[in-house]
C-alpha cells in the first residue's frame, strides 16, 4: 500500500507502534523507519513534536552508528552528513502531518461548534429523523446532530450540517406561519 500525502485519511494521525512504523517505511523507507524505532518515536504525535528527528545522528553509540552508515555520508574527516533525500523526505512527512493535524483539529472544532449551535428539537411536536431512526427510536425527539451522526464519514459531516440546518430552519418557519 502506498500513501498519497495530499489525501491521507484522518486516522493516520492516530497510527502508533507497528502501524506507525509500517506507514513510515512505506512512505519514506526502511532506514527512516528504523531511525524512528531506535529513537522510540512510536506515533505521529511524537514525531511532529520532536524539534529535530535527525539530531540523533550526532550521537556516537552502537545503535546510531549502524543507521548512520545507511542514512549519512561519512566524510574524510570522520564527520557524518545526512543525505539530502533522507532529510527532505522526513521534513516533508513531518510538515504534511502537522498540516493534516491542524486541518483535522480545525474541522473537529468547527464540527463541535456547529453541532452545538444547531441542536434543535421542534417544540411543535415535529421530529427530525432519518429512516433508520424511525425503526429504533420513533417516539423520541431527535436533534439534528443525532440525524447527522448516521452519516458514514466525517468529511460529509459539515456539508450535512448545512443541509440539516437549512431544512430545520424551513420547518421552523413553516410551523411559525401555521401557528399564527
Amino acid at each position: 500500500m502506498s500513501f498519497d500525502l495530499n489525501n491521507l485519511p484522518d486516522d493516520v494521525l492516530f497510527y502508533s507502534n507497528e502501524q506507525f512504523f509500517i506507514f513510515v517505511e512505506q512512505y519514506l523507507g526502511v532506514d527512516e523507519s528504523e531511525l524512528m524505532k531506535i529513537q522510540g518515536i512510536k506515533n505521529i504525535r511524537a514525531l511532529i513534536h520532536i524539534p529535530d528527528v535527525l539530531a540523533v545522528i550526532d550521537l556516537d553509540c552502537d545503535e546510531v552508528n549502524e543507521i548512520k552508515k545507511r542514512v549519512c555520508f561519512n566524510t574524510k574527516n570522520k564527520c557524518f552528513v545526512v543525505k539530502q533525500g533522507i532529510k527532505c523526505g522526513i521534513q516533508d512527512l513531518i510538515e504534511t502531518l502537522r498540516k493534516k493535524r491542524n486541518d483535522y483539529e480545525k474541522r473537529s472544532k468547527r464540527s463541535k461548534q456547529s453541532e452545538s449551535s444547531i441542536r434543535v428539537t421542534s417544540n411543535n411536536g415535529f421530529n427530525l429523523s432519518s429512516s433508520s431512526d424511525q425503526n429504533t427510536n420513533s417516539s423520541l425527539p431527535i436533534t439534528t446532530s443525532t440525524a447527522i451522526m448516521n452519516e458514514s464519514s466525517n468529511s460529509n459531516l459539515l456539508m450535512n450540517i448545512d443541509y440539516v440546518q437549512c431544512i430545520s430552519d424551513s420547518i421552523r418557519k413553516f410551523c411559525e406561519k401555521k401557528i399564527r
